[in-house]
């Protein structure tokens, strides 16, 4: 046996070998002056960008569509509500004529497909003038980032304490960041329910942990893994509060469009239209783990295989987690690293998860960075920073090419934010130092070890509680 494990040992060893001299090699070059400096000529130049955009919008939004596009949606949104338009709030050629007659001018068209609920959420908004609406919601949305940065020190005591002016800037200096407030997206909201459920839930607030999280049904492909991680880590009570304001959500979204506005709703995002104008239009805005797999396919496979991709993603994503969590049945897994690795799961496995809800992988680097730091975290999310703000530019460069050419507009970002994916899931394992001490101490203990039939989840209430 013994000289079978060294014969693998010598298959195996040499391209592990490598790739950790390799790995070790590039996270040579990510030195304190680098991480220092190159994020504040980042921030410097995207807040440059930002304004120049913003002001060209606001002059001329022919030029660049509208200022703040994708909260022109959402504005849509609440305004056709305020407008008693509610049965037609799907509809895309009065959503654009809405658009057009608010703005004075002919714009591009923004398309809101939200749930009902999300434009009612919106409509005090849209009693504004656009352009000042638009000015409110990027200060909300700015203020809400910077929030939820420093409310990061639960997840990662060390680095806030410690670094937080670095923290603070390196995340405002992230293209997802650039992209939420350039575009008006509202990504930051689900980033703070999911912070704000995960540190309920390890201080044992369970019923509003579950409450909170149930808000991000805003972006139910963003919160489809909760329910079934709930279930299976036996937190029923954070269960029920998830289930009762989803159907509370739902219940004011038939109030507000009727059981023939919630099928529309439906419709839209199983439409040809849909999967035309957002899935596959707006595909090089993808990162997630299932657009990779569909940019890398020939055009006429992609078209084929998307829907196959979209319904089968998350369910696949989900199973890994749920064997993951399984194997470590009876063992202290700390209640942390499980909603960290599901938060992961969640991301990496979406069908639709745009360089604005990358956001989400900010919690899960910060927490592997004070939890398990090594060169591969380090390089797998230095390498994710540069390749989503490459994204606009391998689109550009990709646009005149033919297939397989065209390859390179693929989200390769996708490949280091799997990586970290997959070192959360590592995270789930106890720490073999304080396993092994557990074991000498049970060792030298007259009392019998006990055996715990269900896992023991740290931070969490146990069943029936």
């Amino acid at each position: 046996m013994w000289g079978t494990r060294r014969v693998k040992a010598v298959l195996v060893e040499p391209g592990k070998l490598s790739a950790a001299l390799f790995t070790r090699k590039l996270d040579s070059l990510i030195t304190p002056d680098r991480v220092r400096i190159y994020p504040r000529i980042f921030l410097a130049a995207s807040l440059l960008g930002l304004t120049i955009s913003s002001l060209v919008r606001v002059m001329d939004p022919t030029v660049q569509g509208a200022f703040l596009p994708d909260y022109l949606a959402h504005w849509s949104g609440g305004g056709l509500l305020l407008l008693g338009d509610s049965t037609d709030l799907y509809d895309p050629e009065i959503q654009h004529e809405f658009q057009k007659n608010a703005l004075g001018t002919e714009v591009d068209f923004s398309w809101f497909v939200s749930p009902p609920f999300v434009a009612a959420f919106y409509a005090p908004l849209a009693l504004l003038p656009y352009g000042l609406s638009g000015l409110v919601w990027l200060i909300l949305s700015a203020s809400l980032i910077v929030c939820t940065t420093l409310s990061l020190k639960s997840l990662a005591p060390g680095l806030i304490l410690r670094k937080r002016s670095l923290v603070v800037i390196a995340v405002l200096a992230s293209p997802v960041v650039f992209e939420i407030l350039g575009s008006g997206q509202d990504s930051a909201f689900i980033l703070a329910a999911w912070l704000a459920g995960i540190r309920l839930l390890i201080s044992r607030h369970s019923f509003w942990a579950g409450a909170v999280l149930g808000l991000g049904l805003a972006k139910p492909q963003l919160v489809v893994l909760v329910p079934l991680v709930l279930l299976a880590t036996r937190n029923y009570r954070a269960l029920a509060a998830f289930v009762a304001v989803c159907a509370l959500l739902m219940g004011i979204s038939l109030g507000i469009v009727g059981g023939e506005g919630l099928y529309q709703w439906v419709a839209t995002l199983s439409g040809p239209l849909y999967l035309d104008h957002v899935q596959q239009g707006q595909a090089w805005k993808m990162v997630g783990l299932p657009s990779l797999v569909q940019a890398l396919l020939p055009p006429a496979w992609g078209s084929v295989l998307a829907p196959v991709l979209t319904t089968s993603a998350l369910p696949v994503g989900a199973g890994i987690l749920l064997l993951w969590l399984h194997r470590l049945r009876g063992q202290l897994v700390e209640a942390q690293a499980i909603w960290i690795a599901t938060l992961a799961t969640t991301a990496t496995f979406s069908p639709h998860l745009a360089t604005y809800d990358a956001v989400l992988f900010i919690p899960i680097i910060l927490y592997l960075l004070q939890r398990r730091p090594s060169p591969l975290i380090r390089v797998a999310s230095t390498a994710a920073f540069i390749l989503l703000w490459m994204v606009p530019v391998l689109h550009l460069a990709a646009a005149p090419l033919p297939w397989p050419l065209a390859v390179i507009d693929a989200p390769w970002s996708a490949i280091p934010l799997a990586l970290i994916w997959f070192e959360s899931l590592k995270a789930l394992q106890p720490n073999r130092t304080e396993s092994l001490a557990s074991s000498k101490v049970n060792r030298n203990s007259a009392q019998p070890r006990p055996v715990k039939p269900v896992p023991k989840i740290e931070g969490q209430p146990e069943a029936g509680r």
